[in-house]
């Protein structure tokens, strides 16, 4: 390859990673144009011109990321339930695992907006059927996406001899089950509360009280040594 042929290779690629860039820019300032937006107007009162005038964007732009204000949506919650996880916790040591994993949980939970968004969502859902269809089936307002990081790893677990799920009679349970129960301690004193009232201020996720006792029920009930 010729000098002038690697540079314009270069140049197509440093093109390529700044229409990249600019691309992502704009979708970020979206998401969080159309976060603040929801969050202040509700669902029903907040259209997509006024979401691409706060977020600095063409309407076609846009449109073309998020075709319907649904879909833009259900991008705003999928956002708020993210949390880059590079740890992956090695089974047979659950209480090191499940410690991590509702630490996570805490914070992902109390992270500012998260409330707001999930009583958004029990007030205008009913109404709005575009937003059921999109979100009934795969969004719940006390999980997300997270939910699965925990399901895998409770399957792990079992899977390795260190937990055993049954009933108190005995019969079996599928780690979904169990996942629900040890994020829902969790989410009662974090999240709930929030929901029905107003003046509640949540403890702080950083506590390390809650997540702990979460933890020693789950080893208490579930632990295959037990």
């Amino acid at each position: 390859m010729s000098v002038e042929d690697r540079a314009q290779t270069g140049g197509g690629t440093c093109q390529a990673g700044y229409h990249a860039q600019i691309k992502e820019e704009n979708r970020a300032r979206i998401i969080r144009a159309a976060r603040d937006l929801f969050l202040a107007r509700g669902y029903d009162k907040t259209s997509l011109a006024q979401i691409a005038k706060q977020a600095r964007v063409s309407t076609g732009t846009l449109f073309k990321r998020y075709p319907t204000k649904a879909a833009l949506f259900a991008a705003v919650t999928s956002e708020q339930w993210q949390l880059d996880v590079e740890y992956a916790a090695p089974p047979r040591d659950p209480r090191h695992g499940l410690d991590h994993i509702g630490r996570d949980y805490a914070c992902l939970v109390s992270r500012p907006g998260t409330a707001a968004l999930c009583r958004l969502i029990i007030t205008e859902l009913p109404q709005m059927p575009e937003l059921a269809d999109i979100l009934a089936t795969g969004f719940a307002i006390d999980r997300g996406p997270f939910f699965d990081r925990l399901r895998d790893y409770l399957e792990a677990e079992a899977q390795a001899g260190t937990l055993d799920f049954r009933t108190a009679d005995g019969q079996p349970m599928s780690a979904s089950a169990v996942a629900e129960q040890f994020l829902g301690m969790i989410c009662a004193q974090l999240l709930w509360p929030q929901l029905v009232r107003t003046d509640f201020i949540p403890p702080n996720p950083t506590d390390t009280a809650i997540v702990d006792e979460a933890v020693t029920l789950m080893l208490t009930r579930y632990s295959a040594q037990s």
